[in-house]
């Protein structure tokens, strides 16, 4: 059968849900999973009855994929929920200088619902991204809802990962819809602020908005329903080792490209960080550290060179969870100028060599050797000139290196600053914000340096910076940290107005 990552995941179900009135209309496209040569001639416009959809193991396997799909599309994560719109407003790319009304000059001043930004695209987009997560999850749900009404179609086994990760993907999307569209968690007073409505059927009855404490006991709770059902699947198919995977089960191909039982523990993780339960978020950051399921990219072996197979530019060994994007390349050479390096164009991904240079600081004695830093020897950035420099970690010309494919979404890196703030001293949070440093071959801090918590902090957030650039996930710590003034920022300051997206004029069709 197919023993690939790259079929696998092209020819995951195309669930496409479209939501207009208030109405959802599911089209499943099934797969056959007969041959391999009738999955690649499936056309994407059939649909299929709810009834034969799970009548089989396989159409469940085939409607999970579907989400993880879903979800994948350029308005989720393939895009602007990840390096695009998202990191547009962590301020990380140049267009916002040079361009003041276009899509990225207010999305970059978040101007979110001005009569230029809608011109612009901007509230289309925000737009966007809430419907592409909501229908995912309605796919989740629908999922949900067939689960447990079809006794004897799924293996116990089965069972246990489907509606495991329906689950965990419900947790995750709604999650990220919190951290997007509902004010940032500070305080008791602002978990009872509005946020978002929770949708846990597949319904077309309207849903009130919770109040943020609520969303958030919410995916918590799929969140750790999730950790209990796919505890007995704990193995993980390393991709960075394995191109053709291990595992002669499709579905338990790649595990790393599922919210697996450790990508569940990291999330939960960056939930109990995000609400301020520091001794939840240092539970499980250790409980994923001390598993060794996962290790730090090696800089002897790391290879930077597309072409080959052998280059791993988002440093996969250390993906708790990433999306497998079959056309990333098409996406990535669009803003990121892989076959074209003309550099500057208005759609274009970019920084500068004097901005990258300040924030992986390359002035300072020892720091020249940071694996991440545009001046490495195998450096992950193309310099066109020194006003514009883009990442590489996106670029894909090789078919058969899967891991090319591969946009990560939680990493290795991240359990290590979740117990660097959570620990109980700053002493004991700088081992691990260390074990980070000294990964990518910098040199440790020490207590002389660090004298408090302040001092830590302010070396997490740069290490937040250098690590996460091109990753959607800078945007977030500065919101939970409510900081004031972004680095290298057009819309500073901040205020709760500003970190908060407006919901869709048509917010009606998911929630009051």
């Amino acid at each position: 059968m197919l023993n690939t990552l790259k079929y696998k995941k092209q020819n995951f179900l195309k669930g496409k849900l479209h939501l207009k009135a208030g109405h959802l209309l599911l089209l499943v496209l099934l797969l056959s999973a007969s041959s391999c040569k009738k999955w690649l001639a499936v056309s994407p416009a059939t649909q299929i009855k709810e009834d034969k959809q799970f009548s089989t193991q396989q159409g469940f396997v085939d409607a999970l994929f579907g989400v993880y799909q879903k979800a994948a599309g350029t308005n989720g994560y393939s895009y602007n929920a990840t390096y695009g719109f998202v990191d547009v407003m962590a301020q990380l790319y140049e267009n916002k200088s040079s361009q003041t009304t276009t899509w990225y000059g207010q999305t970059a001043r978040y101007n979110f619902v001005s009569e230029v930004a809608t011109q612009q695209n901007v509230r289309s987009t925000i737009n966007n991204i809430w419907g592409n997560s909501y229908a995912s999850i309605a796919q989740a749900n629908y999922i949900l809802k067939n689960v447990d009404s079809r006794p004897g179609v799924l293996s116990p086994a089965a069972y246990k990962i489907i509606k495991g990760e329906a689950l965990a993907l419900r947790g995750f999307l709604h999650f990220d819809l919190v951290r997007l569209f509902a004010p940032a968690y500070t305080d008791a007073a602002s978990a009872a602020a509005n946020a978002i409505p929770y949708m846990e059927a597949f319904t077309v009855t309207p849903q009130a908005k919770l109040t943020l404490g609520a969303a958030l006991d919410k995916c918590e709770a799929d969140l750790k329903a999730a950790e209990v059902l796919l505890a007995d699947h704990q193995t993980i198919d390393q991709i960075a080792l394995n191109q053709g995977s291990t595992s002669a089960d499709l579905f338990l191909m790649f595990r790393q490209n599922h919210l697996n039982y450790w990508a569940v523990k990291g999330m939960l993780a960056r939930l109990y960080m995000y609400k301020g339960d520091k001794t939840n978020a240092l539970k499980y950051a250790l409980e994923v550290i001390n598993s060794a399921k996962f290790s730090f990219a090696s800089p002897t072996t790391l290879s930077v060179d597309a072409t080959t197979t052998a280059s791993d530019m988002t440093f996969s060994s250390e993906h708790l969870f990433s999306f497998y994007v079959s056309g990333l390349k098409g996406i990535s050479d669009n803003y990121f100028k892989n076959s074209t390096a003309a550099g500057g164009d208005a759609n274009d991904l970019f920084s500068t060599k004097a901005k990258l240079t300040a924030l992986y600081e390359t002035s300072v004695v020892g720091y020249g050797t940071d694996i991440r830093n545009p001046d490495a020897s195998k450096s992950l950035w193309t310099q066109v000139t020194t006003g514009v420099v883009y990442t590489k970690k996106y670029y894909s010309d090789n078919v058969a290196n899967v891991k090319q494919f591969l946009v990560p979404v939680l990493r290795l890196p991240e359990m290590y600053y979740i117990a660097a703030e959570a620990a109980a001293t700053y002493t004991d949070g700088l081992t691990y914000l260390n074990a980070v440093r000294t990964a990518r071959l910098l040199p440790a801090l020490t207590t002389a340096s660090v004298t408090s918590d302040a001092v830590l902090n302010a070396e997490i957030q740069k290490e937040y910076r250098k690590e996460f650039y091109g990753e959607g996930q800078i945007w977030y710590y500065f919101k939970r940290k409510n900081v004031t003034t972004i680095p290298d920022g057009v819309g500073n300051p901040m205020t709760a107005a500003k970190y908060t997206l407006p919901l869709p004029l048509a917010e009606l069709e998911f929630g009051k």
